[in-house]
């Protein structure tokens, strides 16, 4: 196995939990047509521009869905090896997420690896925001063109864009297709450490 910071493609990577990291179980356009949302604007925006009643009712209910996941969570196959195969390395890792950071905590606590930055919902800025990237890339002492932003839907390619980062798109199953946004796409945690290692194909 190739070891070493020499051998590697990027220094840090930066993933998105619900769906990258784990196998996606929360159905968010059950959600979506739960909740009225017109689905012309992004979800957040617009349960946020909502009035406290309706807004607060909303969240409670994205919440129910995010705790009720909670402990069926799955890792995406070879997830846990590959990150262990990063850290040895000596690639930083991040988590940025639209979950909440007690979801984040439940998800630690699950794989056992300790992440390097983590970022989610209570954020001043998400997703497609560039400023959270930035925010991480600051704290790692990284350029741009150093780190991987890695999602299963456009706000993560579109914020790891945006920020200057390399971004690759993991594509789940029977999910809405993005890769030809980002730089690299990927169905496994095989092929992104093939992506992060130069492995050629």
């Amino acid at each position: 196995m190739m070891s070493g910071l020499q051998s590697l493609r990027y220094k840090g990577i930066i993933f998105d939990m619900d769906g990258t990291l784990t196998v996606p179980l929360i159905d968010f356009e059950k959600i979506r047509i739960e909740l009225g949302l017109s689905g012309e604007k992004d979800m957040l925006e617009e349960i946020d521009s909502w009035p406290d009643a309706k807004r607060k009712e909303a969240w409670d209910l994205i919440e129910s869905y995010e705790k009720e996941v909670i402990s069926s969570n799955m890792l995406q196959p070879g997830c846990r090896d590959a990150l262990v195969r990063f850290r040895e390395s000596g690639v930083k890792l991040g988590i940025l997420t639209r979950n909440t950071i007690s979801g984040v905590e439940a998800f630690v606590g699950l794989i056992g690896i300790e992440f390097d930055a983590v970022l989610t919902r209570e954020h001043p800025h998400v997703k497609p925001s560039p400023l959270p990237v930035q925010e991480i890339l600051g704290i790692w002492k990284l350029a741009p063109n150093d780190v991987l932003m890695v999602g299963d839907y456009i706000h993560d390619i579109e914020s790891g864009k945006a920020a200057g980062t390399g971004t690759c798109f993991f594509h789940n199953p029977g999910a809405k297709f993005f890769g030809d946004l980002a730089d690299f796409s990927v169905s496994s945690f095989g092929e992104l450490e093939k992506i992060v290692r130069k492995v050629q194909h």
